[in-house]
């Protein structure tokens, strides 16, 4: 491998892609599964994930279950770019895959966020430029804004209703979960005591019967483990790719204060109808509903905890 050139640093100009490992502390997050398509999502996978792998790694859809997840983080920082600290919120689709690394000879399941958005600049630009996330800017507002805690959460970013030179942007919602009861307060009785208990709740309502020993695997290590497609545009020719890779972004739990399943038949998730984000193409596979495509939500879950983004290997790269 060549020796890589020292990362010249922006701190103290303005600097707004940090060094990792990031750590976030005071994180609350609700999680919503509900059905997709395979074969769908997996054209998807096929599309923006496997090319890079070739014939070195693959990635397969394990089931027809993705997740939807709000959260909500107290500090978010640096553990080397000494600046500061912020509050942040996201929300994320997720896809459980199983990766075949054909030159390792390795199985496991990992996570991948096909769309995920942010609301504040710091965790965008870090999230892209380290781990390559297809973070974009969002605004997401979540129950507990409300004085009574009632609402829904809602994320709201910038589309096109079609994809044209003359189409203006929107900034509206995209994608809603609505709930008809009211939500866990702080200090809610907990469920779960410690992560593994949370991670193999959420993992068996995603996977179902999914191979156990896999199961576990995903679980057993102190990170878990999500993949994603980084890439930088060349300069001069933009069909090109400068830097194409498969990055691991594993994410450490720090600390673990709470959680639980909550009834999943109290949600629904709404997904706006638009060209610039084929939510429901890219994994149910039909044609979205006029206005918006409206989904029931199959299980359901709170957690709060503290967690840490490590460094990241290169899993196979094509530059």
């Amino acid at each position: 491998m060549a020796t890589l050139p020292p990362f010249i640093s922006w701190i103290g100009h303005g600097a707004a892609s940090l060094a990792q490992p990031a750590v976030f502390t005071g994180a609350r997050s609700f999680a919503f599964g509900f059905k997709t398509q395979v074969a769908a999502t997996q054209q998807l996978v096929d599309a923006l994930l496997n090319p890079v792998g070739g014939s070195r790694v693959h990635y397969r859809v394990l089931a027809g279950l993705s997740m939807i997840s709000f959260m909500t983080v107290d500090r978010c920082t640096s553990q080397v770019d000494a600046i500061g600290w912020e509050p942040g919120r996201e929300c994320a689709l997720w896809v459980p895959l199983l990766e075949t690394n054909h030159e390792r000879g390795t199985l496991r399941i990992v996570l991948w966020t096909p769309y995920i958005f942010i609301n504040y600049t710091i965790g965008l630009l870090t999230g892209r430029d380290v781990w390559g996330w297809p973070k974009v800017w969002a605004r997401i507002a979540v129950p507990a804004d409300s004085p009574h805690g009632a609402g829904a959460f809602t994320c709201s970013t910038t589309v096109f209703d079609t994809l044209g030179a003359n189409t203006e942007a929107q900034i509206r919602p995209l994608l809603t979960v609505t709930s008809r009861s009211a939500l866990p307060a702080a200090g809610a009785t907990m469920q779960w005591t410690d992560g593994h208990d949370a991670a193999r709740a959420i993992a068996q309502s995603l996977l179902g019967g999914f191979a156990g020993e896999h199961l576990e695997a995903l679980i057993a290590g102190p990170t878990i483990p999500t993949v994603q497609m980084k890439q930088l545009r060349d300069s001069l020719d933009p069909g090109l790719a400068c830097f194409q890779a498969i990055v691991d972004s594993p994410a450490q739990l720090t600390g673990f204060h709470g959680g639980g399943l909550l009834h999943a038949s109290d949600f629904a998730l709404e997904i706006a109808t638009c060209e610039s984000h084929q939510v429901v193409r890219d994994l149910l596979g039909t044609e979205p509903t006029p206005g918006q495509t409206t989904l029931p939500i199959e299980f359901a879950a709170w957690l709060a905890f503290d967690f840490t983004a490590q460094p990241g290997a290169v899993v196979v790269s094509t530059t």
